[in-house]
Formats: structure tokens, sequence, C-alpha cells
């Protein structure tokens, strides 16, 4: 793998194998949607990766599991995607063969969902998001500081925002803008007193 770049934010990509397995060799679809590449960028100027952005119900990926939304495809096979074009891509994965080798970087597989009551406001401060990125070449949106009025002790600075919840909806904040992110964030405050937010990290907290 060393010619595939590397990420290096306290390592919250992390890249993982997963092998998918076609019933036949005659069946090409997957069960999983890319964007992305060298010709067709995703989402912001100079990020060409592949991107998985959808998986479909009762499919391959889909039952396999291993394959996540937003996942970044580094490798199908003996093929380099870190620098690929859409097309290249597309034909790849489709004549892989009945046995694929996927590489994938995924965001930190440790997640937590926390339970915080606000009074219009969560007391968080947040930054990051595709165009604004706060670390190099990661587009989440991260908690930078806490206000002293939020006293919940299970957030922390750093914490990788994945999903907010209210009690009528989930705004997923993967791959948003910040400007999407705060809106997101103040129609869920907007829909309930008590709201979940799930957040990523490269490590599992103890708590006191």
């Amino acid at each position: 793998m060393s010619d595939i770049i590397q990420f290096d934010y306290r390592q919250h990509w992390q890249e993982r194998d997963i092998i998918l397995k076609r019933p036949t060799s005659g069946d090409t679809s997957l069960g999983f949607t890319i964007a992305g590449g060298t010709d067709k960028l995703f989402l912001r100027p100079n990020f060409t990766s592949i991107i998985v952005t959808n998986i479909s119900k009762n499919t391959i990926a889909h039952t396999d599991e291993g394959l996540k939304l937003y996942d970044i495809i580094l490798r199908v096979n003996n093929t380099n995607f870190t620098n690929i074009i859409s097309q290249r891509a597309d034909d790849t994965l489709r004549k892989a063969g009945r046995k694929i080798k996927l590489i994938r970087r995924l965001t930190p597989p440790i997640s937590k969902d926390i339970e915080l009551e606000h009074n219009g406001k969560l007391g968080i401060f947040i930054a990051g998001g595709i165009g604004h990125e706060y670390f190099r070449d990661d587009h989440g949106i991260f908690i930078t500081d806490i206000a002293q009025y939020q006293t919940n002790k299970q957030l922390y600075k750093g914490d990788r925002l994945l999903q907010i919840s209210s009690a009528c909806n989930t705004y997923d904040l993967r791959f948003v803008t910040h400007e999407i992110a705060k809106q997101h964030i103040q129609l869920a405050c907007s829909e309930s007193k008590k709201i979940i937010l799930r957040v990523g990290r490269t490590t599992p907290t103890v708590e006191a």
C-alpha cells in the first residue's frame, strides 16, 4: 500500500479490507453506488477520491455489512483507486470477478450516542465541513469548544459529529458543509428540547 496516500488526523480514518463475493461471475451489481474520480470531483475541488454514496438494501454490499456509506475506496483487487477516473473505477468494479477485495478508508468505528437537553442552544462550537476543512483532507464536523453552561460531561473537544436526532427527525452530519451542519443542529434543537448527538472517536472514553 505504499502508493496510497495516508491521512493522519489522530487515526480518525481507519483503513480496512473487505471481501465481497458475487453469487456467480455473471452478476455485475455489487449493490452500491460510487461518486468521484479525477475527472468528476466529488463535492469540492481537489477532492478526487472515490466515495460510496449509496448502498441498496438486500444486496451483496448491504447484507455483508462491511461497507459503509461515505467509505473512501482506496483499492479494488490490484487497482489503485486513489488517482483514477470515474469510468475506469466503474469498469474495474464491474469486471472485478466473483471475489472482490476492497481496501477502504472509513470514519472512526467507535461512536457514542449522547442525550442532551438544551434551552435553544447546545453550547458547543463546531468547525469543519466540505470546503472549510478543519483538518487537511478531512471533511468532518468537529467540536472545538464547549460552553460552560453545557454541563454534559460526555462531550469532548475533538469529537466528530456524525448525526443529530430530535424527537421528530434525524439529520446526517457526515459529508456536509459547515452551513448545512449548523442548519441541521438548529432544526433539531427547534423540534425538541432533548436531542441525541452521535459522535465519533478513535478510542473509547472511560467514564468516572
